[in-house]
């Protein structure tokens, strides 16, 4: 969706009458027209389920708003017909099957779902707001099926659009001298989306007072982010971090948050790559989209810069010494995280990894001291395939070990429960592969969001058992206000019995003492990358 098409509204001005705003939602003629601070919005109906699409949160960051922190956006007045997504953040397809190329960098806009019958008793609802993944490179909130969370969770669930790849996250340091807030956009929007919730959420009947973030992937890291973001403050109270473990990395590993010093040095070799000076801004503003998106595979980061506000520190060190926004707080991985991108490459090339290269396959991930060391720990023969192994050491490295680490960061702090996703009879939307991909990672999302395929057209289809575990998964993370009452049901993590939510069939389960064995924790504790 155009910002511009706010200005072509076909509904007549006289819809407004009787529009307001109250301490509960807002009461209107049309149940469907909700009056937002910025204006009012018109929403569809589709299997009870209430939409309001690709409303705006921000100004398009565009011309001289490219790489300024999200801006606020234009009133209206005639009510703004919000039943079409939005357009993405503008992608390259860097992902594979996960999202789709195109967008437009008109994209800051969110959308709001909730359950007719829900709304009907006239309490505040739970609020979920979501924040996809892509490694902070693709993805869009549309991509995410609302349906069960808000149907069967009675949750009124937010899905966000948030600035990706360059256009998200840049540090230049003429852009940084500018005098305004620099580096993590993306993540800026992000905040500006919970600003907006705070403002708004009670006009669509959610409770501002209940709202919980969730992520997954880089998503996952955006909520970790958050928790470690001094700007976040007060704008949620839950948090579902899935597959977020990757910011507790320490640079130079592989997808660590960046130091400022080594993100603006990145950012001045892109600037070299499009032939503008690092220090002429207005070259790089002038730029078009299409040049930009040409020129950014090399300089792309896939974690955040530690800038010194946004991100003050290194979150590890945020969540140790306790400089954090205290929530409940939800923390997951997958059993297999690492098939998923074992079987990216070999979907590309139509090759299988071999033993000959699977010490190249690794030499991505870890230095030459270090990729001696996960050949032992994880040697291709006592796997089925070398890409078995190669999933295992990723896995371990980049998912389960780093989660342990911050949930023992963090459980003295604020309430923890972790879990870890093992059906690995989950259907999946990449492939065919030469090895199983089991509970990989992103295999979960259909069991939040119904159908989800990424940028796919494989439809994904859960069974009555995986059914059955998805509702018991939905109603978990629309209400983790109700953690504390649910006992042994789903404790506390202690790192100390290393105990787990297990999500198998036919439903989730609490395990102790695995966790740490299963995924060579002990090893990747003393490997330095943490």
């Amino acid at each position: 969706m155009n910002f511009s098409r706010m200005i072509r509204m076909a509904l007549v001005t006289t819809a407004l009458s009787g529009v307001s705003v109250g301490s509960g939602f807002a009461q209107t003629p049309d149940p469907l027209t909700v009056r937002t601070v910025s204006g009012p919005v018109t929403g569809v109906s589709a299997n009870e389920i209430e939409s309001w699409m690709g409303i705006p949160y921000a100004a398009p960051p565009v011309g001289a708003l490219r790489w300024q922190p999200p801006q606020s956006p234009a009133n209206w007045t005639v009510p703004l017909k919000a039943g079409t997504a939005p357009t993405a953040c503008v992608q390259n397809a860097d992902l594979g099957v996960f999202a789709r190329p195109g967008g437009s960098e008109d994209c800051l806009y969110l959308n709001v779902s909730r359950s007719h019958e829900a709304v009907k008793s006239g309490k505040k609802l739970p609020v979920f707001v979501w924040f996809h993944g892509g490694a902070l490179w693709v993805g869009q909130g549309s991509d995410y099926a609302p349906t069960k969370l808000a149907r069967d969770g009675k949750a009124i669930v937010v899905t966000v659009n948030y600035r990706l790849g360059v256009f998200g996250f840049l540090a230049n340091q003429a852009l940084d001298r500018e005098g305004h807030t620099f580096g993590n956009y993306g993540l800026m929007d992000q905040q500006a989306a919970l600003r907006w919730v705070q403002k708004n959420i009670s006009a669509f009947g959610g409770d501002p007072e209940n709202v919980t973030i969730g992520g997954e992937s880089s998503g996952g890291n955006s909520v970790m982010a958050h928790i470690a973001s001094p700007d976040s403050k007060g704008l949620f109270q839950h948090a579902v971090a899935m597959s977020g473990s990757g910011i507790v990395a320490r640079h130079p590993a592989f997808g660590a948050p960046r130091p400022l010093p080594v993100a603006e040095a990145v950012g001045a070799e892109f600037a070299k790559a499009v032939n503008c000076k690092p220090e002429d801004t207005a070259c790089l503003r002038g730029l078009s989209t299409k040049r930009i998106l040409d020129a950014q595979r090399p300089y792309l980061l896939n974690e955040f810069i530690i800038d010194g506000k946004t991100l003050p520190i290194h979150p590890l060190d945020a969540y140790r010494s306790g400089r954090i926004n205290k929530v409940t707080l939800v923390t997951g991985t997958n059993r297999d995280e690492g098939r998923f991108f074992a079987a990216l490459p070999e979907l590309l090339t139509g090759k299988p990894l071999t033993e000959a290269n699977y010490p190249t396959a690794l030499s991505g991930f870890y230095d030459s001291t270090l990729l001696r060391k996960v050949m032992q720990e994880y040697p291709p023969a006592q796997y089925v395939t070398p890409s078995e192994a190669f999933a295992a050491a990723t896995t371990d490295s980049m998912f389960a070990c780093p989660a342990r680490i911050m949930n023992q960061a963090l459980t003295d702090k604020m309430p923890v429960y972790a879990y870890e996703f093992a059906d690995r009879t989950a259907p999946s939307y990449v492939g065919p592969t030469s090895f199983p991909l089991l509970a990989a990672h992103t295999y979960e999302l259909a069991y939040v969001f119904p159908g989800f395929r990424g940028g796919a057209d494989l439809s994904v289809t859960l069974n009555p058992l995986q059914e059955k575990l998805s509702t018991q998964m939905v109603d978990y993370f629309a209400h983790l206000d109700r953690m504390s009452d649910r006992g042994t049901e789903w404790s506390h993590y202690d790192g100390r019995q290393d105990n787990y939510m297990t999500f198998v069939l036919p439903q989730g389960r609490m395990e102790s003492g695995r966790f740490s064995q299963a995924h060579h924790c002990t090893f990747w504790d003393r490997a330095g990358i943490y």
